[in-house]
């Protein structure tokens, strides 16, 4: 169907409930100069109609886009459902997006993957949903163009390009978004942790300091074993598939979201040494010197999501170039000047010091 040929350039699909924000995204979208599909505005065009075949027609066949605002109230509703299914045929048709999906809550829906590409309408607010309408609607399209811009995803959307078009090394360039964007959904406990800061919590008898210290060293421990584990060639093999053979969208992100939960968790580990009341100067000296064993581990895996991302960017034009072929070693150490400040403050209690734990893995 050529662009033309569209009577509308978006139609918005939405539960009652959600009108009085949908209303205000048609109206900035309408504002634009854009045709918009929106019942209130189409009262005499569909009065007598069988309005089950002509909403039917219009989401299968007269838009160009279908924005979907997602909530409980549209789960919910018999006659959403039945938008929903003429907005899905047609998205199963086209060989680029068709469905624009806006969450307004976490309400997952039957038959929309969890893959797709999405907008947080109220992150972005009424008008950044308009103008995301406005960018997606000024962008050419068409059943032949390649529209994949060869880098790692910024956006839900350049995600939806993605798996639309799924070009070499796909997996790896999911894997990267994912790892960025769920690293970056904690930056307020990351700068917690660069600024040391914890409210004061759990005491700590003086007779159970040491105890206390070995049995969150042994966590650490377990920790960093985890993470060398997702980093092992059975769990990506699972998520990235065997050579060969194509991955699995959910499971990369799944992938993405475990290594993260390991950066958070160390963060977590650091926050509850330093929130520790332990009684004397000493022992709160120990414990706060030991909550700095995660600092390096935490910035180590930062530095690798980056520059993952970073390398994966110009992947597409390497792999023009012929196959590739990459590895890279992830180490956990704790620095000497970390080491010797706990040391010092582990003697004061007793035994002698603890070695350091490390791991490393090539990925």
């Amino acid at each position: 169907m050529a662009e033309t040929e569209y009577d509308f350039d978006v139609a918005v699909t939405f539960a009652g409930e959600d009108r009085s924000y949908v209303e205000e995204v048609v109206k900035l979208v309408k504002a634009q100069g854009f045709a918009v599909f929106y019942d209130e505005d189409s009262k005499v065009a569909t009065w007598g109609e069988d309005l089950t075949e002509y909403f039917a027609d219009v989401y299968e066949r007269r838009a160009r886009y279908a924005v979907m605002f997602i909530s409980a109230s549209y789960a919910a509703k018999p006659w959403t459902r039945l938008e929903r299914r003429s907005v899905l045929a047609r998205a199963l048709q086209e060989a680029s997006p068709y469905l624009l999906p806006v969450r307004l809550d976490s309400t997952q829906l039957s038959g929309v993957r969890s893959t797709i590409g999405y907008l947080d309408g109220h992150e972005e607010g009424s008008a950044g949903i308009a103008d995301a309408i406005r960018e997606k609607l000024q962008q050419p399209k068409s059943d032949g163009e390649r529209r994949f811009n060869g880098r790692v995803p910024r956006t839900p959307a350049e995600v939806a390009i993605l798996l639309g078009e799924r070009p070499r090394a796909w997996e790896y360039l999911l894997f990267a978004y994912w790892l960025v964007f769920k690293l970056e959904q904690n930056k307020s406990a990351y700068n917690d942790h660069r600024l040391k800061f914890a409210i004061s919590g759990q005491h700590i008898d003086s007779e159970e300091v040491l105890d206390y210290s070995q049995a969150e060293l042994a966590r650490l421990g377990a920790t960093t074993a985890t993470f060398e584990e997702l980093l092992s060639g059975d769990a990506q093999a699972t998520a990235m598939g065997l050579p060969g053979e194509p991955g699995d969208p959910d499971l990369i992100e799944h992938l993405a979201d475990r290594m993260i939960a390991i950066y958070v968790d160390l963060m977590g580990w650091a926050y509850r040494l330093r929130s520790a009341a332990p009684a004397g100067d000493e022992a709160r000296e120990m414990l706060r010197a030991l909550a700095d064993y995660a600092t390096q581990p935490i910035e180590e895996i930062r530095r690798f999501v980056y520059g993952f991302r970073d390398e994966m960017d110009e992947i597409t034009a390497r792999l023009a170039e012929g196959n590739v072929e990459r590895s890279e070693y992830i180490t956990f150490v704790i620095p000497d000047d970390v080491r010797e400040r706990y040391d010092r403050a582990l003697q004061a209690q007793g035994p002698p010091p603890l070695g350091e734990r490390g791991c490393g893995r090539v990925f």
